[in-house]
């Protein structure tokens, strides 16, 4: 936990219940946009970075979750090479921090992806072997236990942290304007039945994380799935996890580790996730089951950081209604579950890539999406009634929801 916090960062409350600012409670709805670096670093493009802000803003969204990375060649990528940072789009990244800070918005850092998209841990492995002078291994997994990965990904935490911010003239650490910084999107060990190789990445980033900037707040950045530290709630995984390398329980438990993280995927995780029913039964079950674990073993606040649904329409909006009823119920009992994070907001002009999209007033486009208006009403609702929280507060603690 973080003690003797400066003023205006966010905190975890002595019970492990919540997050708190100043020692009010500190409850949100918040959306993901994982462009927001590499969009600002183009001039033309820095319009759709401004769009998701000024709609968050109105909409009461007061947590953005966005990429703090780009790795290797890729388009506007912050360190094309190991070690080697573009000043050009670090500026970007000044800009989208004090343009969020401006509006109140506080931001999520993931400092590296699992998957090969903006680089993530393959771009690492080819880095070290490259170094080495070595052929690719072409194994993502090889991240976690190599020294020269290590050495480039600490290097790069340094770099981050004691970053100045042009504009703000403040240094990333000292910045309550970035909530938390997350470890890795989404780690996986593929084929480590003992879970132990992630786990060790993870105490061992943790801690030195912690040992550069002790006052933000560290979480792992996982999908949630339970491991065998946790039998009771192996039946809740979607699917046989236990070949992936992760554990819930254990992955979180570290000391340096302040909050928990999961995702909410049933398109993907579900062998039937096209069965709205399905997909709502599921979700329910998979936020019950983390904030009971959170709540009963690990005494550590639940963010709920990924969910999406698809498509537009009314499948979606009974999806977000359960997802945002089933969060307010555990919030209002005190039950560990702090906020929630939608996948994904962006500008009208962008692409919708996934189908996951959710357009918010500012930045739809009625004559040419489908209707979302459902869902985008659920989104608003529940962000006016999970901020009521943090004047109100919540109930004592009680049984699930």
């Amino acid at each position: 936990m973080v003690d003797q916090c400066p003023a205006n960062f966010v905190r975890v409350a002595s019970d492990g219940s919540r997050f708190e600012v100043n020692g009010s409670p500190f409850y949100f709805s918040g959306a993901n946009c994982y462009y927001m670096m590499t969009r600002a670093a183009d001039p033309n493009l820095r319009h759709e970075v401004t769009e998701v802000l000024d709609a968050m803003r109105s909409a009461d969204l007061t947590v953005l979750r966005t990429w703090a990375f780009c790795d290797g060649p890729e388009w506007n990528a912050l360190q094309p090479e190991a070690g080697i940072f573009e000043e050009r789009v670090f500026a970007a990244l000044d800009w989208v921090v004090a343009e969020a800070g401006a509006r109140g918005i506080r931001l999520s850092l993931p400092l590296i992806n699992y998957w090969p998209a903006y680089g993530g841990i393959p771009q690492y492995v080819r880095w070290s072997c490259q170094r080495r002078g070595v052929e690719d291994s072409g194994n993502p997994e090889d991240f976690y236990g190599d020294h020269c990965c290590q050495d480039i990904f600490q290097n790069f935490l340094v770099t981050i942290t004691s970053r100045v911010n042009t504009i703000t003239n403040t240094a990333y650490r000292d910045d309550p304007t970035i909530m938390a910084w997350e470890l890795i999107n989404e780690p996986r060990c593929n084929g480590d039945f003992s879970a132990s190789k992630l786990q060790a990445w993870i105490e061992q980033t943790a801690e030195f994380l912690k040992s550069i900037d002790p006052h933000h707040l560290v979480t792992v950045g996982s999908e949630g799935f339970f491991g065998s530290s946790t039998p009771e709630f192996l039946p809740d995984n979607p699917f046989d996890s236990l070949t992936i390398g992760c554990d819930f329980l254990r992955n979180h438990a570290p000391p340096h580790i302040d909050f928990a993280s999961i995702h909410l995927w049933p398109d993907s995780w579900l062998p039937n996730g096209d069965n709205e029913e399905a997909a709502l039964r599921f979700a329910r079950r998979w936020i019950n089951a983390h904030v009971d674990c959170c709540t009963s073993q690990l005494a550590k606040p639940l963010v709920l950081a990924e969910f999406g649904k698809k498509p537009a329409g009314a499948p979606r909006a009974a999806f977000y209604q359960k997802v945002y009823n089933t969060v307010l119920g555990n919030a209002l009992c005190g039950r560990g579950m702090a906020g929630v994070v939608l996948w994904m907001v962006a500008a009208q002009t962008y692409p919708d890539y996934d189908q996951f999209t959710c357009r918010l007033p500012g930045t739809d486009d009625p004559s040419s999406a489908p209707d979302d208006s459902a869902a985008v009403a659920a989104v608003l609702s529940f962000a006016q009634r999970i901020n009521a929280l943090n004047n109100n507060g919540p109930e004592p603690p009680t049984a699930a929801q």
